[in-house]
């Protein structure tokens, strides 16, 4: 009885440091930029009227860049734009890449069996998953599941950015 609850005890303290299971796509040049945001810098204070997600989401990354901030582009693949805009539903594969440019961090989330998959990477393809708990596929997956009022199909609708544009 020792040996199952000693494995079942070492998966689940090993899985908080799995390595990405999202592909890293070899073809981010191909693919089209349809939305561009900010990480604001950690000295930056948000509206109160931010939503939640984007609060949570600057709190979680706004270190990056020596807390200076970073521009954020993201990529779809051209065959996946008009699921993109309606949140799926995807076919397999990349189905997006956040790429935080100062840093050079790309985020992927592909799909496989409808499911949504997460990846952290550098630009040369090196998994970097473990290098940060907050590019752990275990964070992915809590912050997209917690948030399904923004976070549909595995993808996320609010840029940051539009925070600070005026109201209309």
């Amino acid at each position: 009885m020792r040996i199952p609850i000693f494995l079942c005890a070492s998966w689940i303290s090993f899985s908080g440091f799995c390595s990405s299971n999202a592909s890293f796509p070899d073809d981010i040049e191909n693919m089209v930029r349809v939305k561009q945001s900010i990480i604001p810098g950690r000295d930056v204070v948000l509206p109160e009227s931010t939503p939640t997600f984007l609060q949570e989401t600057v709190k979680m990354y706004n270190w990056i860049n020596n807390g200076q901030g970073t521009t954020i582009n993201i990529f779809v693949p051209e065959n996946k734009v008009s699921a993109y805009k309606t949140h799926g539903p995807y076919e397999d594969g990349v189905t997006a890449v956040a790429i935080y440019e100062d840093q050079d961090i790309i985020f992927v989330t592909e799909h496989l069996a409808g499911e949504p998959l997460y990846g952290t990477y550098d630009r040369l393809g090196n998994d970097i998953s473990h290098t940060h708990p907050s590019f752990n596929v275990s964070t992915c997956n809590a912050c997209h599941n917690g948030y399904r009022d923004i976070c549909r199909g595995g993808t996320c609708a609010t840029p940051i950015i539009d925070v600070f544009k005026p109201k209309k």
